[in-house]
C-alpha cells in the first residue's frame, strides 16, 4: 500500500544562530575544500560546478556534490543532520573523474535513487546510485560517455516516455584563447531507452548545436508541457529551441526576439536559470553573460523581451552561477548571481542578491545580507541545508567553497500582503514567512516529475513554477521546490501539470496546508493523508481543533525496539500503519475504540511476519477518527 500525498515535518537540530543576515558557516560545517589550481592550457581558472541533492534518502537532508576541478579529487558532502557534512566522494565511489567541469543529479532508471552525471574535458561519466551509500560507473554500458569537452549537463523527459534523457553542451576553445583553429564541439543528446542504455539522437532531433557552449536548459516557455531547450553559447549566438512533441526540435532564436548582440557586442553566456519573477504564469529566462546579464521576460505569446536593465538586474561583473529563489518566502522569485574574474578584466568579483520588489524591479540587498563573497567564483547550488525553512547558498570560489546559511527573520510589510482579497480578509500575517516545500513523486511521468509545472493559489495571488534538473552553472539546485507563503498560513489550491498530461488539482480550506514538506504522487490525489505537527501552537487540521496527537517515537534513531507516545482527547477508534521508506506497508496495529487519555504504542522492529526489518528510514501513520498524521522514525544498527 502507497500513499500519494505525504507531509513531513523534518526537525532541524542545528541550533540558531539568531542571526539577521546569511551566515558563513563553511568552516564549522567542514565543506570548505582546498584552493583549487588554474587550468593548465589556457592559465585560467576554469571553476567546477555544485548540484544540491539527497542522494541517500534521508528524507529532508540535502547533501552537496562538487566537481573535483583542476585535477583535484571531486566532493561528496553527506548531510550529518546536526550542521556539519562529511567528504564521502572516494568512499562512495564517486572521487575520481578527471578534468571535471560539471554534474547532474537525476534518477535515469526511475527506481527511486538519483543518480550522478559528471562531465568533463575527455569522457563524461555515469554513476548509478546503488541505493547503500555507493555507486557504480556504468558510462560504457549505458553510452554516454562523450570524450569531446562536456560543460553544462540537463536532463527531461523531452519525449514523454517516463524516462529522462541528458543534453551535454560542449565547449570549444575559441580563437581569442590562441587556439586559431579550434576544432568544433557539438553538442549531444542522449535518448533514454528504458533499458539502461541512450542513444545520441542531437542531430535526428535538431539540436546538434555546434557553437561554443557552458550551459543549456530545458523549461517548458510556451505552456504546452512539451521541454523546450535553451542553449547558451560563449561568444554567440545563443539558441532557443522550440520541442515539437513529435520528438524533434525547431531553432525559433530569431523569432521569439532572442538576440545575439546586446549594445553593438556579442552575447557571452555562461549560466542560466528560469522562473516566473512577475508572477503571469509563464516563464522568464536569466541568462549570464561576460559584458552583461540578460533577463528575458516571457511575453506570453512566444516572444522575449531584455528587460534586465530596466528592472535593475543587468550586474556589472562576469556572471556565472544564477538562480531565481525567493529567499525571504513572500511569495516573489528573488535572483542570485556568482561573479568571477576572468582574464584580468578588474570587473568586479562580488556576488549579487537581487530583491525582489513585487512591482517589477529588483534592488541589490547583497551588502546587507551578507551573500557577497568577494572571491572568484563559478558554479553554485541552491536548497534548504540546515532544514529551517529558507534557501541557503554554497558557492564554489577559486580559494575555497562557501556555505551561506539564510538566518534572516523579515518583518511582514506594513503594506497589503499580495494575496489579500475580500473574501480572504481575515487571514493573520505572520512575523517570519514560511515556506511550502513541495516534492514530486511520478508513476506515468519519470519518477522525480522532472517538467512537472505547479501551480499554488493563495486566494487572487498565484505563483507557478517548474521542476528543472540542472540550472545555474555546470551543475543544478535541489529538486525540492520551494513556495514562499508570503505571511499566509496556507493555500486554496494547488495544481500539478505533469509531462505525462495528467493534471491533478487540489483544494483546500485556507489556512490548512502549508509550512511542510510535501510529497505528491502523479495521479493518486484519492489517497491523501495529512500529517500536521506543529510546534509552539495548538495543533490543528482542516481549521479544527484535532481531537488526537501523535507525537515523535523515543528513543530515535532506535535499536530494536521503539515507543510512540499519543494522546486522545476524546474516544477514538485507533490504528497505527508502518510503512518503508518506498512506502510499503511493514506492521499494522489495529488497536480499536480507545477512551480520551495518553498513552503509547510499543514496536519491536518487526514486520508482520515475526521478521526484524533492516536499518533505515521509516514512517508511522496514527489514524484517530477524522485525524491522520504521519511522522518519521530512523531504525539504526
Amino acid at each position: 500500500m502507497r500513499y500519494s500525498l505525504i507531509i513531513l515535518l523534518c526537525f532541524c537540530v542545528v541550533p540558531s544562530l539568531f542571526a539577521s543576515t546569511f551566515t558563513d558557516v563553511s568552516q564549522a560545517a567542514g565543506v570548505h575544500q582546498r584552493e583549487i589550481p588554474v587550468d593548465e592550457n589556457s592559465g585560467a581558472w576554469m571553476g567546477p560546478g555544485a548540484a544540491a541533492v539527497d542522494y541517500d534518502n534521508d528524507g529532508c537532508w540535502l547533501d552537496i556534490f562538487v566537481v573535483g576541478d583542476g585535477g583535484l579529487p571531486n566532493a561528496l558532502y553527506h548531510n550529518n543532520a546536526d550542521g556539519t557534512f562529511t567528504d564521502i566522494a572516494d568512499k562512495a565511489g564517486v572521487a575520481n573523474t578527471p578534468n571535471g567541469r560539471g554534474c547532474v543529479w537525476f534518477d535515469y532508471n526511475n527506481d527511486g535513487w538519483r543518480d550522478l552525471y559528471v562531465t568533463c574535458d575527455g569522457p563524461n561519466f555515469l554513476f548509478m546510485n546503488n541505493g547503500d551509500g555507493t555507486f557504480t560507473d556504468v558510462s560504457e554500458e549505458a553510452g554516454v560517455a562523450d570524450e569531446q569537452h562536456g560543460t553544462g549537463a540537463v536532463v527531461a523527459d523531452y519525449d514523454h516516455d517516463g524516462w529522462l534523457d541528458i543534453y551535454v553542451a560542449n565547449w570549444g576553445r575559441p580563437a581569442s584563447l590562441l587556439v586559431f583553429d579550434p576544432a568544433p564541439r557539438i553538442n549531444v543528446l542522449y535518448r533514454n531507452r528504458g533499458d539502461g542504455t541512450f542513444e545520441e539522437v542531437a542531430q535526428a532531433a535538431g539540436v546538434n548545436d555546434d557553437g561554443i557552449a557552458w550551459g543549456a536548459i530545458f523549461f517548458d516557455y510556451d505552456g504546452d508541457t512539451w521541454a523546450d531547450l535553451f542553449v547558451a553559447n560563449d561568444h554567440g549566438p545563443d539558441k532557443l529551441y522550440r520541442n515539437k512533441g513529435d520528438g524533434t526540435f525547431a531553432d525559433v532564436s530569431e523569432q521569439s526576439g532572442i538576440v545575439t548582440l546586446i549594445r553593438g557586442k556579442p552575447t557571452g553566456a555562461m549560466g542560466l536559470c528560469v522562473g516566473d519573477y512577475d508572477n503571469d504564469a509563464d516563464l522568464d529566462l536569466f541568462v549570464t553573460n561576460y559584458d552583461e546579464d540578460l533577463l528575458w521576460r516571457n511575453n506570453g505569446d512566444g516572444t522575449f523581451t531584455n528587460v534586465a536593465e530596466a528592472v535593475g538586474v543587468a550586474n556589472e561583473g562576469v556572471g556565472w552561477y544564477a538562480s531565481f529563489i525567493d529567499f525571504d518566502n513572500d511569495g516573489y522569485r528573488d535572483l542570485y548571481v556568482v561573479n568571477g574574474d576572468v582574464d584580468n578584466s578588474q570587473k568586479t568579483n562580488l556576488n549579487r542578491l537581487y530583491h525582489n520588489t513585487r512591482d517589477g524591479e529588483f534592488v541589490d540587498r547583497s551588502d546587507a545580507f551578507n551573500t557577497t563573497v568577494d572571491a572568484v567564483a563559478r558554479g553554485a547550488t541552491t536548497g534548504d541545508f540546515d532544514n529551517d525553512g529558507d534557501i541557503d547558498f554554497f558557492v564554489v570560489n577559486n580559494t575555497g567553497n562557501t556555505l551561506l546559511l539564510n538566518d534572516l527573520d523579515p518583518p511582514w510589510r506594513s503594506d497589503d500582503p499580495p494575496w489579500q482579497s475580500n473574501d480572504h480578509a481575515t487571514r493573520r500575517n505572520v512575523s517570519k514567512n514560511q515556506r511550502t516545500q513541495i516534492r514530486l513523486r511520478g508513476t506515468k511521468s519519470n519518477r522525480d516529475g522532472i517538467g512537472t509545472r505547479v501551480t499554488a493559489k493563495i486566494g487572487n495571488f498565484v505563483q507557478t513554477q517548474e521542476l528543472i534538473c540542472g540550472t545555474g552553472f555546470l551543475g543544478s539546485d535541489s529538486l525540492d521546490l520551494e513556495f514562499g507563503m508570503a505571511g499566509a498560513s496556507g493555500f486554496d489550491s494547488i495544481t500539478l501539470t505533469w509531462p505525462s498530461g495528467i493534471v491533478d488539482t487540489y483544494q483546500f480550506e485556507y489556512g490548512t496546508l502549508g509550512g511542510d514538506l510535501i510529497i505528491f504522487t502523479e495521479g493518486e490525489k484519492e489517497k491523501f493523508v495529512v500529517a500536521v505537527e506543529p510546534t509552539g501552537k495548538q495543533s490543528t487540521t482542516w481549521g479544527k481543533i484535532k481531537t488526537a496527537e501523535v507525537f515523535q517515537n523515543y528513543p530515535n534513531p532506535f535499536n530494536p525496539e521503539t515507543w510512540i507516545p499519543y494522546k486522545l482527547s476524546e474516544s477514538s477508534d485507533v490504528k497505527f500503519s508502518i510503512y518503508s521508506q518506498s512506502g510499503d506497508l511493514v506492521r499494522e496495529f489495529k488497536l480499536g475504540q480507545q477512551p480520551h487519555g495518553e498513552r503509547k504504542l510499543y514496536w519491536d522492529g518487526k514486520n508482520a511476519n515475526g521478521e526484524t526489518v533492516a536499518s533505515g528510514i521509516y514512517f508511522y501513520q496514527f489514524k484517530a477518527g477524522n485525524i491522520q498524521s504521519i511522522r518519521k522514525m530512523w531504525l539504526m544498527k
